[in-house]
């Protein structure tokens, strides 16, 4: 069953085409049986040079035109598996974010084992910490400074196998991030 994609006006203001062109070119580029990357490959460089960031804008075009055609629905990813991503900007700078969300993962998340140990990053932008789930999901807790002693906090889950999964899994982040 086909889906509205929800964020075509955005595509239209980054692309600076109406809808139906960006769709057209798709179509031209092999449409509904052409796969996500080669669709992706001929829009790439339609756009390249004219729109800023335009391999972000490419993709998300890609995917609106996917839930459009029935390919797949929001959420779901090339693979048919699913992510979901909650963010919400917390008092503390981004190591102690980081920290405060470790501290409520005692080992596993929704009564998922975590499948070995945390992986914990830092980059000049960002922390991370990231998780591998006994059941193939995966979680990440990204946090980047947002000024003045605040962080933004993202938690994703990904690999989920289904709208459902995707649902259960995003009561659990929102969840969660509320008592960072």
């Amino acid at each position: 069953m086909a889906t509205k994609p929800q964020n075509i006006e955005s595509i239209e203001k980054a692309l600076g085409e109406p809808w139906a062109q960006t769709r057209e070119r798709l179509e031209k580029a092999g449409g509904k049986d052409a796969s996500h990357k080669e669709l992706a490959d001929a829009l790439y460089p339609q756009f390249d040079g004219v729109v800023a960031n335009h391999g972000w804008w490419v993709q998300g075009a890609v995917v609106a035109y996917e839930q459009e055609i029935g390919r797949r629905v929001p959420g779901q990813r090339a693979d048919g598996t699913f992510d979901v991503a909650v963010s919400r900007t917390v008092p503390g700078e981004r190591g102690e974010v980081i920290d405060r969300f470790a501290a409520l993962i005692d080992g596993s998340l929704g009564g998922v084992d975590l499948d070995g140990q945390p992986r914990v990053s830092t980059t000049p932008k960002r922390s991370f910490w990231r998780a591998n789930l006994v059941d193939g999901t995966k979680i990440e807790a990204a946090a980047e400074p947002k000024g003045d002693d605040r962080t933004v906090l993202a938690l994703t889950a990904s690999k989920l196998p289904s709208a459902e999964a995707l649902e259960e899994r995003r009561a659990q982040l929102k969840d969660l991030i509320a008592q960072v």
